[in-house]
Formats: C-alpha cells, structure tokens, sequence
C-alpha cells in the first residue's frame, strides 16, 4: 500500500519559505489574491502542497555543483530534474532526456513515476528519442522543454483525486 500523499502544507513551512516577501510579491508568486495570502498566514485556510513547494523551488539555496538538468546547452539551463532511473537497456538516453520528451509530448504523464514507466514503456520513448537524435529535432524538444518546465509548478494540483498516485517523475 503507498502513503497517502499530503494535500495541504504546513503553516510553519509556508512561514518560513515566504519571510522577507511582501503579501503582495507572494500572491504575484503564487497567483492568487492578496486575500488569500493573508487567510494562509492567518491560518485561516488551508495551504494547498504545491503553492508551498513551489516557494521552496524559488527559495532554494543554489548548490554548489550544478545539479543535473534536462538539458545544458548554449541557449540555457532547465531546473526541473529527473526523479527516476536510468534504463539499463539504454544507457545512451538518459533519465532528463525521457522526462524532457514526456513532458512536451504528454505531460499529465508525469504525475507520477508509474504513470511515466508505463508511457515510455508502451510508447517506445527511447526508441523515438534515438530518431529523434539521428534526424536532428531532438533539439527542438529540448527547447519546447525549457519553455514547459518554467510552467511546470504551477500546473501542480492537489486534492483526493491526486492522492495515491505516488510522487512525481521530477523533482
């Protein structure tokens, strides 16, 4: 049986990440109103898990060493970084690669790492990356990614719908 997965965050959590940012700035952040803001650090309302992770992502300390990414290239750096293993059957596509073509061609397909396995299992993703490599497009989608994975957080959603469906296939 998996664990439940939270559907609202921690007040305290929400304080901490939110410190130094005006009530205004943080509705910006997190698009909602003022209002809002106001009942979460109240503790009036309940704070939905992904508003609170996606302050942490924007208040995360950079590291020392890069963290893996999508893609490194000329045009930029992508953020969002795999969340699953590697194929042994194909060690020369590796998991940022599999994320960033999932995530262009069917995102609701990274909710969780199972969902994710089953589509680049039943849709041949390594298979349609190599081609991808060897006609030359594969660049393409690796700047459409860029562009998604910006979106990516605020596209998280929560509720029971949501709750067994184990963590994302990203960090």
């Amino acid at each position: 049986m998996t664990p439940v997965a939270p559907r609202h965050g921690e007040l305290s959590d929400f304080l901490a990440l939110s410190d130094g940012l005006s009530i205004t700035r943080l509705a910006e952040i997190l698009r909602c109103c003022t209002r809002t803001v106001r009942n979460y650090a109240a503790g009036r309302s309940p704070i939905p898990w992904h508003r609170i992770e996606l302050l942490r992502l924007l208040t995360k300390p950079p590291l020392a060493e890069p963290a893996p990414v999508v893609a490194q290239d000329d045009a930029g750096i992508v953020a969002v970084t795999a969340n699953i293993d590697p194929d042994p059957n194909a060690p020369d596509v590796p998991p940022s690669q599999m994320l960033a073509w999932v995530g262009v061609h069917a995102p609701h397909y990274l909710s969780s790492q199972r969902s994710f396995a089953l589509y680049v299992r039943g849709w041949n993703v390594v298979d349609k990356i190599r081609r991808a490599k060897a006609e030359g497009t594969f660049a393409a989608v690796l700047a459409r990614w860029r562009e998604l994975a910006v979106e990516l957080p605020k596209s998280w959603r929560s509720g029971r719908i949501w709750s067994d469906t184990g963590p994302p296939a990203y960090y």
